[in-house]
């Protein structure tokens, strides 16, 4: 779309809002710039609002406090390691370890967010690669935010975790992992009274108030539908529905779009990764920052990836009459296992989740088929229902109507339509192993971020099944950019005016996940750079 008349006209369009969207407006501001963000969704937040809200940050100045050394080798060590030579641009990786430090330090000191570490090791320690930290490691965490005293006129704009069981919605996630005292729960309680927000929720609304002292416009409901681009292909304005009207809003210096991923546009997501993934991000993620990047001419890269974790169903969370997928929960415990509907296990249990829903879609090229296409099932024993939450199966609580559950393997197959003999001989080969504490098929003993090196006999009945997919926390995969968060332009150059982050915009780590916060810490640092280059540039007579 060419370039005519203007509904409005500001210095930088930032499409988005969630993490790497508000970081890039907050900077593109404290650049000068007069700035606009336009949000698809009727809430604030995107897919940072309804995460865990860890930030993955190398060699930052909370670990520094927190007496946690770290060095920009180690880290690069580590992530290099970690992205296996797939670096979509491996140079990008040493860019983002030097400004990660220097991005948090910047929004402590010029936004209302502080932060504190999370309990979380880098996911490949127990590989032992050159570099990696163990718990805790370098993720930080928003502090609960005070949303109903800071910001009571937008507590209903911005996203609230809903369906997904297994974060709390009052904890931060450190304390997900924590005896609930009764300290706590008076804690809990008083957060709920007073609408304190914690974990993604927190990032995003001390990042919101933070743009709002900055007077940044801020449009709900209004998708962009378009860029428009003048006769050079630069990227000048972009089209957004808003208030019920085609409105056309020219940007001076940039448009960055920092809009979610693709993960929810079954057409792309068939297309591109070639295999249904259930996607636990907010619905809006139908992939209008690729699309317009695409039209505009961008590179692209990375598009067959996705951050990565297996989901479950549970039949009593439903929203509009669904069943919403829920994290996955009990995999990787001693006396457990998965297997595909053939009643073969096909993967370390024990990896980490980002990893594990990758071997879904794996193609057995000698029998021409995807034999791992989900439903798969884990399977385990009454030990494990005893002691672990498996969806609303609680320990000590009467099994739920939906659980499926027999006194043998074999009558457990019969019930789930695996032939009895296959999963009773892969059960019989697992115990036999792990009753000396090995796993030689997969490693489990050795290897994995759930529970590694913990193997036992599935041995005391009744046995359980539940159906376990693929699933992400969004797609990584989109326009290339250059340092700054540039678009690149297919054929050399870039698109000039146009910048991506987030998810919206190719991974740099690639295919990989080094640790919880990979994806906010991504897309905070790049949009970060997106909003200093944008807002520092000279103004264009648009």
């Amino acid at each position: 779309m060419s370039a005519s008349n203007w509904d409005r006209i500001v210095d930088v369009v930032i499409v988005g809002s969630g993490g790497a969207a508000l970081v890039a407006a907050t900077m593109a501001a404290d650049e000068g710039a007069e700035v606009l963000v336009v949000e698809k969704d009727e809430l604030l937040g995107g897919t940072t609002a309804v995460s865990g809200g860890g930030i993955w940050l190398p060699n930052n100045h909370v670990m520094a406090e927190a007496g946690i050394p770290d060095s920009k080798d180690a880290a690069l060590a580590y992530i290099k390691r970690v992205c296996d030579g797939r670096a979509p641009d491996p140079e990008l990786l040493e860019v983002f370890v030097d400004t990660a430090p220097e991005m948090l330090k910047y929004l402590v000191e010029h936004t209302p967010a502080t932060f504190h570490i999370q309990p979380l090791p880098d996911y490949y320690t127990p590989w032992g690669w050159e570099g990696h930290l163990p718990r805790p490691g370098r993720t930080v965490e928003a502090n609960p935010y005070p949303v109903g005293e800071r910001l009571p006129e937008w507590r209903d704009k911005i996203v609230k975790r809903g369906t997904l069981m297994s974060l709390g919605a009052a904890t931060t996630l450190t304390e997900d992992f924590m005896p609930r005292t009764p300290e706590m729960e008076a804690e809990l309680a008083r957060r709920e009274a007073e609408d304190v927000r914690p974990k993604g929720a927190a990032l995003i609304a001390a990042l919101l108030e933070g743009l709002l002292n900055r007077d940044v416009s801020i449009w709900l409901s209004s998708p962009a539908k378009d860029l428009i681009t003048d006769e050079a292909g630069s990227a000048i304005g972009v089209v957004v529905e808003h208030d019920g009207n085609r409105t056309r809003v020219g940007a001076r210096k940039g448009i960055v779009l920092a809009c979610g991923g693709f993960e929810w546009n079954r057409d792309m997501v068939m297309t591109h990764l070639g295999y249904d993934v259930k996607p636990l991000s907010p619905g809006g993620n139908t992939g209008d920052g690729l699309a317009m990047a695409m039209k505009a001419g961008a590179q692209l890269g990375n598009t067959t990836s996705y951050w990565g974790t297996p989901v479950m169903f549970d039949p009593d969370i439903t929203r509009n009459g669904e069943m919403v997928p829920q994290f996955e929960w009990g995999r990787g415990e001693p006396s457990s296992l998965v297997v595909n509907q053939k009643g073969k296990r096909f993967a370390n249990e024990a990896l980490p989740y980002n990893d594990f829903p990758k071997a879904f879609g794996v193609f057995d090229n000698t029998n021409h088929e995807f034999p791992n296409a989900g439903p798969c099932w884990q399977i385990f024993d009454n030990v494990v229902r005893s002691k672990v939450r498996v969806l609303s199966m609680l320990p000590g609580e009467p099994d739920p109507e939906w659980a499926i559950k027999a006194d043998s393997i074999a009558e457990l197959a019969s019930m789930i339509d695996i032939e009895p003999s296959a999963l009773v001989s892969t059960v019989e080969r697992f115990n036999e192993n792990a009753a000396n504490g090995e796993d030689p098929d997969f490693e489990r003993h050795r290897k994995g971020l759930m529970g590694p090196g913990a193997v036992k006999p599935l041995t005391e009945g009744p046995f359980y099944a539940v159906r376990i997919y693929p699933g992400m926390l969004g797609t990584n995969g989109g326009p290339m950019i250059t340092q700054d968060g540039e678009v690149r332009l297919q054929g050399g150059g870039v698109i000039e005016g146009l910048y991506a982050a987030g998810n919206t915009a190719a991974n740099v780590f690639g295919w990989a996940y080094p640790s919880g916060g990979g994806t906010i810490g991504n897309g905070t640092v790049f949009g970060y750079r997106a909003g200093i280059h944008a807002g520092s540039r000279p103004a264009r007579d648009i």
